[in-house]
Protein backbone atom coordinates (compact mmCIF):
# COMPACT_ATOMS: atom_id res chain seq x y z
CA UNK A 1 0.00 0.00 0.00
CA UNK A 2 1.34 3.42 -0.93
CA UNK A 3 0.98 6.15 1.68
CA UNK A 4 -0.11 9.12 -0.39
CA UNK A 5 -0.89 11.19 2.68
CA UNK A 6 2.64 12.51 3.04
CA UNK A 7 2.17 14.18 -0.33
CA UNK A 8 -1.10 15.69 0.84
CA UNK A 9 0.48 16.76 4.08
CA UNK A 10 3.16 18.96 2.57
CA UNK A 11 2.49 19.11 -1.15
CA UNK A 12 2.19 22.24 -3.29
CA UNK A 13 1.27 22.78 -6.87
CA UNK A 14 4.57 23.29 -8.65
CA UNK A 15 5.36 24.48 -12.08
CA UNK A 16 8.97 25.08 -12.69
CA UNK A 17 12.61 25.12 -13.65
CA UNK A 18 11.97 28.20 -15.70
CA UNK A 19 8.65 26.57 -15.91
CA UNK A 20 6.17 26.69 -13.05
CA UNK A 21 6.70 25.18 -9.73
CA UNK A 22 5.52 26.66 -6.49
CA UNK A 23 6.77 28.32 -3.35
CA UNK A 24 10.47 28.05 -2.62
CA UNK A 25 11.28 28.47 1.10
CA UNK A 26 14.11 30.83 2.05
CA UNK A 27 13.12 33.64 -0.34
CA UNK A 28 12.86 37.40 0.06
CA UNK A 29 10.58 39.76 -1.85
CA UNK A 30 12.42 42.32 -3.98
CA UNK A 31 9.66 43.73 -6.19
CA UNK A 32 6.03 43.46 -7.25
CA UNK A 33 4.97 43.45 -10.91
CA UNK A 34 1.40 43.19 -12.23
CA UNK A 35 0.25 42.38 -8.70
CA UNK A 36 2.71 39.45 -8.46
CA UNK A 37 5.44 39.32 -5.81
CA UNK A 38 8.94 38.88 -7.24
CA UNK A 39 11.15 36.90 -4.84
CA UNK A 40 14.81 35.92 -4.84
CA UNK A 41 15.95 32.70 -3.19
CA UNK A 42 19.33 32.71 -1.48
CA UNK A 43 20.58 30.09 -3.96
CA UNK A 44 20.09 32.64 -6.77
CA UNK A 45 23.01 34.63 -5.38
CA UNK A 46 25.28 31.62 -5.94
CA UNK A 47 24.22 31.01 -9.54
CA UNK A 48 24.33 34.75 -10.31
CA UNK A 49 27.97 35.00 -9.25
CA UNK A 50 28.83 31.78 -11.11
CA UNK A 51 27.33 33.23 -14.31
CA UNK A 52 29.21 36.52 -13.79
CA UNK A 53 32.53 34.73 -13.21
CA UNK A 54 32.03 32.49 -16.24
CA UNK A 55 31.22 35.45 -18.50
CA UNK A 56 34.02 37.56 -17.03
CA UNK A 57 36.39 34.78 -18.05
CA UNK A 58 34.96 34.26 -21.56
CA UNK A 59 34.43 37.87 -22.69
CA UNK A 60 38.15 38.86 -22.50
CA UNK A 61 38.97 35.79 -24.62
CA UNK A 62 36.56 37.00 -27.30
CA UNK A 63 37.67 40.63 -26.92
CA UNK A 64 41.33 40.66 -25.81
CA UNK A 65 41.41 44.45 -26.11
CA UNK A 66 39.01 44.73 -23.14
CA UNK A 67 40.37 45.39 -19.69
CA UNK A 68 39.53 42.95 -16.90
CA UNK A 69 37.39 45.63 -15.28
CA UNK A 70 35.33 46.15 -18.44
CA UNK A 71 34.90 42.40 -18.88
CA UNK A 72 33.61 42.10 -15.31
CA UNK A 73 31.17 45.00 -15.70
CA UNK A 74 29.78 43.68 -18.99
CA UNK A 75 29.50 40.19 -17.44
CA UNK A 76 27.49 41.55 -14.50
CA UNK A 77 25.15 43.48 -16.81
CA UNK A 78 24.69 40.38 -18.98
CA UNK A 79 23.90 38.22 -15.94
CA UNK A 80 21.26 40.70 -14.73
CA UNK A 81 19.67 40.82 -18.18
CA UNK A 82 19.75 37.02 -18.42
CA UNK A 83 17.83 36.65 -15.16
CA UNK A 84 15.57 39.42 -16.37
CA UNK A 85 14.73 37.22 -19.37
CA UNK A 86 14.03 34.30 -17.01
CA UNK A 87 11.68 36.61 -15.11
CA UNK A 88 10.00 37.58 -18.39
CA UNK A 89 9.55 33.86 -19.15
CA UNK A 90 7.81 33.37 -15.79
CA UNK A 91 5.72 36.52 -16.12
CA UNK A 92 4.43 35.25 -19.46
CA UNK A 93 3.28 32.05 -17.78
CA UNK A 94 1.71 34.00 -14.93
CA UNK A 95 -0.15 36.58 -16.99
CA UNK A 96 -1.64 33.92 -19.27
CA UNK A 97 -2.59 31.88 -16.18
CA UNK A 98 -4.46 34.90 -14.80
CA UNK A 99 -6.25 35.25 -18.14
CA UNK A 100 -7.70 31.79 -17.44
CA UNK A 101 -8.69 32.66 -13.84
CA UNK A 102 -5.68 30.98 -12.19
CA UNK A 103 -4.18 33.05 -9.39
CA UNK A 104 -0.38 33.43 -9.30
CA UNK A 105 0.82 35.06 -6.08
CA UNK A 106 4.59 35.11 -6.60
CA UNK A 107 7.55 34.36 -8.84
CA UNK A 108 10.85 33.23 -7.33
CA UNK A 109 14.28 33.23 -8.98
CA UNK A 110 16.38 30.39 -7.57
CA UNK A 111 19.25 28.03 -8.33
CA UNK A 112 17.67 26.31 -11.33
CA UNK A 113 15.84 29.24 -12.89
CA UNK A 114 12.40 30.58 -12.10
CA UNK A 115 9.37 29.38 -10.15
CA UNK A 116 5.80 30.67 -10.29
CA UNK A 117 3.45 29.92 -7.41
CA UNK A 118 0.33 28.67 -9.17
CA UNK A 119 -2.58 28.31 -6.75
CA UNK A 120 -4.46 25.66 -8.73
CA UNK A 121 -4.18 23.41 -11.73
CA UNK A 122 -5.42 24.65 -15.15
CA UNK A 123 -9.20 24.30 -15.58
CA UNK A 124 -8.96 23.02 -19.16
CA UNK A 125 -6.57 21.59 -21.73
CA UNK A 126 -6.75 24.87 -23.63
CA UNK A 127 -5.71 26.86 -20.56
CA UNK A 128 -2.85 24.45 -19.89
CA UNK A 129 -1.57 24.69 -23.47
CA UNK A 130 -1.54 28.47 -23.70
CA UNK A 131 -0.11 28.91 -20.20
CA UNK A 132 2.70 26.42 -20.81
CA UNK A 133 3.52 27.69 -24.30
CA UNK A 134 3.69 31.34 -23.21
CA UNK A 135 7.04 30.95 -21.43
CA UNK A 136 9.04 29.32 -24.26
CA UNK A 137 7.38 31.66 -26.79
CA UNK A 138 8.65 34.63 -24.78
CA UNK A 139 12.14 33.11 -24.60
CA UNK A 140 12.12 32.56 -28.37
CA UNK A 141 11.12 36.17 -29.00
CA UNK A 142 13.87 37.44 -26.70
CA UNK A 143 16.32 35.07 -28.39
CA UNK A 144 15.43 36.24 -31.90
CA UNK A 145 15.59 39.88 -30.81
CA UNK A 146 19.00 39.38 -29.19
CA UNK A 147 20.53 37.58 -32.14
CA UNK A 148 18.98 40.15 -34.49
CA UNK A 149 20.62 43.03 -32.61
CA UNK A 150 23.95 41.20 -32.54
CA UNK A 151 23.76 40.49 -36.27
CA UNK A 152 22.70 43.98 -37.34
CA UNK A 153 25.20 45.89 -35.23
CA UNK A 154 28.43 46.83 -36.99
CA UNK A 155 31.40 46.66 -34.58
CA UNK A 156 32.89 49.60 -36.47
CA UNK A 157 29.80 51.77 -36.01
CA UNK A 158 30.22 55.03 -34.12
CA UNK A 159 28.16 53.79 -31.18
CA UNK A 160 29.60 53.89 -27.64
CA UNK A 161 30.51 50.39 -26.41
CA UNK A 162 29.12 48.80 -29.57
CA UNK A 163 31.21 45.64 -29.00
CA UNK A 164 29.82 45.23 -25.51
CA UNK A 165 26.24 45.72 -26.75
CA UNK A 166 26.82 43.14 -29.49
CA UNK A 167 28.34 40.65 -27.03
CA UNK A 168 25.49 41.02 -24.54
CA UNK A 169 22.81 40.77 -27.24
CA UNK A 170 24.44 37.71 -28.80
CA UNK A 171 24.70 35.93 -25.46
CA UNK A 172 21.11 36.71 -24.46
CA UNK A 173 19.84 35.63 -27.88
CA UNK A 174 21.66 32.30 -27.79
CA UNK A 175 20.93 31.42 -24.17
CA UNK A 176 17.21 32.24 -24.49
CA UNK A 177 16.85 29.95 -27.51
CA UNK A 178 18.57 27.19 -25.53
CA UNK A 179 16.26 27.96 -22.61
CA UNK A 180 13.17 27.64 -24.81
CA UNK A 181 14.44 24.40 -26.37
CA UNK A 182 15.19 22.82 -22.99
CA UNK A 183 11.80 23.79 -21.55
CA UNK A 184 10.03 22.26 -24.55
CA UNK A 185 11.42 18.79 -23.76
CA UNK A 186 8.24 16.69 -23.31
CA UNK A 187 8.76 15.79 -19.67
CA UNK A 188 6.42 17.02 -16.95
CA UNK A 189 6.66 19.48 -15.18
CA UNK A 190 8.74 21.21 -17.87
CA UNK A 191 6.73 23.36 -20.25
CA UNK A 192 7.00 20.74 -22.98
CA UNK A 193 5.58 18.17 -20.57
CA UNK A 194 2.65 20.46 -19.85
CA UNK A 195 2.06 20.97 -23.56
CA UNK A 196 2.11 17.18 -23.95
CA UNK A 197 -0.36 16.80 -21.08
CA UNK A 198 -2.68 19.38 -22.61
CA UNK A 199 -2.66 17.52 -25.94
CA UNK A 200 -3.40 14.12 -24.34
CA UNK A 201 -6.01 15.74 -22.09
CA UNK A 202 -7.74 17.36 -25.07
CA UNK A 203 -7.77 14.10 -27.05
CA UNK A 204 -8.74 11.70 -24.26
CA UNK A 205 -10.77 14.04 -22.05
CA UNK A 206 -9.04 12.47 -19.02
CA UNK A 207 -6.71 14.83 -17.16
CA UNK A 208 -5.52 12.17 -14.70
CA UNK A 209 -4.47 9.86 -17.50
CA UNK A 210 -2.76 12.73 -19.32
CA UNK A 211 -0.91 13.71 -16.14
CA UNK A 212 0.29 10.16 -15.57
CA UNK A 213 1.68 9.87 -19.10
CA UNK A 214 3.35 13.29 -19.00
CA UNK A 215 4.82 12.71 -15.52
CA UNK A 216 6.27 9.34 -16.54
CA UNK A 217 7.71 11.15 -19.54
CA UNK A 218 9.35 13.53 -17.07
CA UNK A 219 10.85 10.60 -15.19
CA UNK A 220 12.21 9.12 -18.42
CA UNK A 221 13.73 12.44 -19.46
CA UNK A 222 15.36 12.77 -16.02
CA UNK A 223 16.77 9.24 -16.24
CA UNK A 224 18.13 9.94 -19.73
CA UNK A 225 19.82 13.12 -18.49
CA UNK A 226 21.22 11.22 -15.52
CA UNK A 227 22.61 8.49 -17.80
CA UNK A 228 24.30 11.12 -19.95
CA UNK A 229 25.89 12.69 -16.86
CA UNK A 230 27.20 9.28 -15.77
CA UNK A 231 28.62 8.72 -19.28
CA UNK A 232 30.38 12.10 -19.16
CA UNK A 233 31.85 11.39 -15.73
CA UNK A 234 33.01 7.81 -16.33
CA UNK A 235 33.83 7.68 -20.05
CA UNK A 236 34.68 11.26 -20.95
CA UNK A 237 35.94 12.18 -17.46
CA UNK A 238 34.16 15.50 -17.68
CA UNK A 239 32.65 17.17 -14.61
CA UNK A 240 30.85 19.91 -16.52
CA UNK A 241 27.73 17.74 -16.67
CA UNK A 242 27.18 17.81 -12.90
CA UNK A 243 24.88 20.79 -13.36
CA UNK A 244 22.78 18.72 -15.75
CA UNK A 245 22.71 16.00 -13.10
CA UNK A 246 21.22 18.44 -10.59
CA UNK A 247 18.53 19.37 -13.10
CA UNK A 248 17.82 15.65 -13.71
CA UNK A 249 17.44 15.05 -9.96
CA UNK A 250 15.09 18.00 -9.63
CA UNK A 251 13.02 16.94 -12.64
CA UNK A 252 12.69 13.32 -11.48
CA UNK A 253 11.53 14.36 -8.00
CA UNK A 254 9.01 16.83 -9.42
CA UNK A 255 7.58 14.25 -11.84
CA UNK A 256 7.38 11.65 -9.07
CA UNK A 257 5.59 14.09 -6.76
CA UNK A 258 3.08 14.79 -9.52
CA UNK A 259 2.34 11.07 -9.86
CA UNK A 260 1.83 10.83 -6.10
CA UNK A 261 -0.61 13.73 -6.18
CA UNK A 262 -2.61 12.06 -8.91
CA UNK A 263 -2.72 8.85 -6.84
CA UNK A 264 -4.13 10.85 -3.96
CA UNK A 265 -6.76 12.32 -6.29
CA UNK A 266 -7.65 8.80 -7.42
CA UNK A 267 -7.83 7.57 -3.82
CA UNK A 268 -10.47 10.09 -2.75
CA UNK A 269 -13.15 8.61 -4.97
CA UNK A 270 -16.17 10.78 -5.72
CA UNK A 271 -16.35 12.40 -2.29
CA UNK A 272 -17.38 16.01 -1.78
CA UNK A 273 -16.33 18.51 0.87
CA UNK A 274 -19.61 18.59 2.82
CA UNK A 275 -19.44 15.23 4.63
CA UNK A 276 -15.86 15.81 5.74
CA UNK A 277 -16.15 19.39 6.97
CA UNK A 278 -16.81 20.24 10.60
CA UNK A 279 -19.53 22.68 11.59
CA UNK A 280 -18.44 22.75 15.24
CA UNK A 281 -15.65 25.31 15.31
CA UNK A 282 -14.41 28.26 17.36
CA UNK A 283 -14.02 31.74 15.91
CA UNK A 284 -13.13 35.26 16.95
CA UNK A 285 -14.21 38.68 15.77
CA UNK A 286 -12.46 41.86 14.61
CA UNK A 287 -11.26 44.08 17.45
CA UNK A 288 -10.25 41.20 19.72
CA UNK A 289 -6.63 41.49 20.84
CA UNK A 290 -4.02 38.87 19.99
CA UNK A 291 -3.38 38.16 23.67
CA UNK A 292 -7.04 37.30 24.24
CA UNK A 293 -7.10 34.95 21.25
CA UNK A 294 -4.01 33.14 22.52
CA UNK A 295 -5.33 32.94 26.10
CA UNK A 296 -8.90 31.86 25.33
CA UNK A 297 -8.57 29.83 22.12
CA UNK A 298 -5.08 28.85 21.04
CA UNK A 299 -3.66 27.54 24.34
CA UNK A 300 -6.68 25.81 25.95
CA UNK A 301 -8.05 24.33 22.70
CA UNK A 302 -4.79 23.72 20.83
CA UNK A 303 -6.10 25.58 17.76
CA UNK A 304 -3.63 26.30 14.95
CA UNK A 305 -5.91 28.50 12.84
CA UNK A 306 -8.97 30.49 13.85
CA UNK A 307 -11.52 32.14 11.52
CA UNK A 308 -12.27 35.81 12.15
CA UNK A 309 -15.98 36.50 11.62
CA UNK A 310 -18.19 39.54 11.38
CA UNK A 311 -21.57 37.98 12.03
CA UNK A 312 -21.44 34.85 9.86
CA UNK A 313 -19.25 36.51 7.21
CA UNK A 314 -15.62 35.45 7.01
CA UNK A 315 -13.28 38.41 7.45
CA UNK A 316 -10.01 36.52 7.66
CA UNK A 317 -8.06 33.69 9.26
CA UNK A 318 -5.42 33.99 11.95
CA UNK A 319 -2.88 31.17 12.22
CA UNK A 320 -0.04 30.38 14.62
CA UNK A 321 2.45 31.81 12.16
CA UNK A 322 0.55 35.12 12.17
CA UNK A 323 0.49 35.28 15.96
CA UNK A 324 4.20 34.56 16.24
CA UNK A 325 4.94 37.74 14.28
CA UNK A 326 3.67 39.83 17.20
CA UNK A 327 6.07 40.53 20.05
CA UNK A 328 4.69 39.27 23.35
CA UNK A 329 4.85 42.78 24.84
CA UNK A 330 2.34 43.92 22.18
CA UNK A 331 -0.18 41.10 22.52
CA UNK A 332 -2.54 43.21 24.62
CA UNK A 333 -2.61 46.09 22.13
CA UNK A 334 -2.57 44.35 18.73
CA UNK A 335 -6.00 43.55 17.22
CA UNK A 336 -6.36 40.25 15.45
CA UNK A 337 -7.19 41.89 12.11
CA UNK A 338 -3.72 43.46 12.07
CA UNK A 339 -2.06 40.06 11.67
CA UNK A 340 -4.71 37.83 10.06
CA UNK A 341 -4.79 36.75 6.43
CA UNK A 342 -7.73 38.61 4.80
CA UNK A 343 -10.57 36.50 3.43
CA UNK A 344 -9.83 37.77 -0.09
CA UNK A 345 -6.43 36.04 0.02
CA UNK A 346 -7.65 32.72 1.45
CA UNK A 347 -8.33 29.58 -0.59
CA UNK A 348 -11.88 28.43 0.14
CA UNK A 349 -14.25 25.64 -0.88
CA UNK A 350 -17.99 25.10 -0.97
CA UNK A 351 -19.79 22.10 0.62
CA UNK A 352 -20.68 20.68 -2.81
CA UNK A 353 -17.15 21.00 -4.21
CA UNK A 354 -15.42 17.70 -5.02
CA UNK A 355 -12.65 16.73 -2.62
CA UNK A 356 -10.24 16.99 -5.55
CA UNK A 357 -10.80 20.75 -5.60
CA UNK A 358 -9.95 20.88 -1.90
CA UNK A 359 -6.75 18.93 -2.61
CA UNK A 360 -5.70 21.57 -5.14
CA UNK A 361 -6.31 24.35 -2.65
CA UNK A 362 -4.48 22.54 0.15
CA UNK A 363 -1.61 22.15 -2.29
CA UNK A 364 -1.35 25.94 -2.55
CA UNK A 365 -1.18 26.73 1.17
CA UNK A 366 0.44 25.69 4.44
CA UNK A 367 -2.77 26.35 6.36
CA UNK A 368 -4.16 23.36 8.29
CA UNK A 369 -7.72 24.07 7.15
CA UNK A 370 -9.89 25.54 4.42
CA UNK A 371 -12.93 27.73 5.15
CA UNK A 372 -16.13 26.27 3.67
CA UNK A 373 -18.32 29.04 2.24
CA UNK A 374 -21.96 28.84 1.11
CA UNK A 375 -24.02 31.86 0.01
CA UNK A 376 -21.31 34.16 1.36
CA UNK A 377 -21.44 32.61 4.85
CA UNK A 378 -18.89 30.48 6.66
CA UNK A 379 -20.68 27.16 7.20
CA UNK A 380 -17.77 24.96 8.22
CA UNK A 381 -14.07 24.17 8.18
CA UNK A 382 -12.32 21.41 6.24
CA UNK A 383 -9.21 20.22 8.07
CA UNK A 384 -6.23 18.77 6.23
CA UNK A 385 -6.15 15.91 8.77
CA UNK A 386 -9.73 15.00 7.87
CA UNK A 387 -8.79 14.56 4.21
CA UNK A 388 -5.67 12.57 5.16
CA UNK A 389 -7.77 10.30 7.39
CA UNK A 390 -10.30 9.78 4.60
CA UNK A 391 -7.60 8.84 2.09
CA UNK A 392 -5.97 6.40 4.52
CA UNK A 393 -9.27 4.76 5.36
CA UNK A 394 -10.05 4.21 1.66
CA UNK A 395 -6.61 2.64 1.24
CA UNK A 396 -7.11 0.36 4.24
CA UNK A 397 -10.43 -0.77 2.80
CA UNK A 398 -8.90 -1.34 -0.64
CA UNK A 399 -10.99 1.35 -2.28
CA UNK A 400 -8.16 3.17 -4.09
CA UNK A 401 -9.22 4.36 -7.51
CA UNK A 402 -12.82 3.15 -7.15
CA UNK A 403 -15.66 5.56 -7.66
Amino acid sequence: MVDHCSELGNGRQRHGSTSMLGIVPGSIRVARLFGIDINIHFSWILIFFLVVLNLADSFPQQFPQWSNQKGLVVAAITAFLFFGSVLAHELAHSLVARRFQMFVSSITLFLLGGVANLRKEPPSAKAEFFMAAAGPATSVLIGIAGLGVAFLLDPRAAIPNVEAIQAVAGYLGTVNLYLAAFNLIPGFPLDGGRVLRSAIWAISGDRNRATGIAARGGQLVALALGAFVVYELIVLREVSGLWLGLIAYFLYNAATATLQQEKVASAIGGASVGPLMTTDFRSTRPGIMVGEVIRDLVLPMNLRAIPVLSGDRLVGLVAIGDLRKVDQTRWAETPVEAVMTPASELPTVAPEDPLGAALERFGATDLPLLPVIKDGRLVGLLYRESVIGYVRMREMLGLEGRR
